[in-house]
């Protein structure tokens, strides 16, 4: 759920006051004007400058509207966003928007912008992340928790993981928009490299290094 405050016209409630028939157009709404020009005097059907064109005044001007017919308020409304909408989506609530004096509400059209996040990406219904282990995690193998928007879930990292592996997640991405279903959740490892070693760490990787060359390892 989302609430929103918004300022829109609102039809006035104030009392109602006998409306007469303005002269200048007899209740037609409009007037004839008469324009001269190159070609002699032209009559034009222009609005009628007392009623705006609706035929008929109040005898006294509404004091909340000052003849208007509606009042501009501001108005909080509560909307509901449905799992997996898209950035950039608009929704339509029907009878919420503007009013006009005498005739029914307009639309109101909310435009939707999803708000990044620090930890996923979104890609249409897929979420990515990147989580990151170190050499040793990946050359063993372990298990690591993993953020995804279901909460923290563990998962099994295999021995001889390489850097820019990506793992799926299945269930636990972007729901199908007006569907149960959900997209996937992909998880990039990335494999860190030591800057810093001790000289223990260096002489236990060079007779790695060693062993390899001798062919023990593979």
């Amino acid at each position: 759920m989302l609430n929103v405050s918004i300022a829109m016209a609102m039809v006035s409630r104030a009392r109602v006051w006998n409306e007469n028939v303005p002269p200048t157009c007899k209740g037609a709404g409009q007037q004839t004007r008469t324009m001269n020009s190159l070609f002699g005097q032209i009559q034009q059907a222009v609005v009628c400058e007392t009623c705006h064109g609706k035929g008929k005044v109040p005898e006294k001007e509404c004091s909340v509207c000052r003849g208007k017919g509606t009042t501009r308020q501001n108005q909080d409304i509560t909307i509901k966003i449905p799992a997996g909408i898209d950035d950039g989506a608009t929704i339509r609530l029907r009878d919420r928007g503007e009013a006009v004096a005498g005739g029914s509400r307009g639309d109101l059209y909310v435009h939707i912008r999803v708000k990044a996040h620090k930890k996923f990406t979104r890609e249409g219904n897929i979420i990515l992340s990147e989580e990151h282990i170190s050499m040793v995690d990946a050359a063993l193998g372990t298990e690591i928790d993993v953020e995804t928007v279901d909460g923290v879930i563990t998962m099994k990292i295999p021995a001889g993981t390489q850097s820019g592996t990506d793992f799926k997640l299945s269930g636990h991405g972007v729901p199908h928009l007006h569907s149960e279903s959900r997209g996937p959740h992909i998880v990039g490892v990335i494999v860190d490299t030591p800057t810093k070693l001790t000289k223990k760490q260096k002489e236990l990787l060079e007779q790695f290094k060693g062993t390899k060359k001798r062919g023990l390892f593979s």
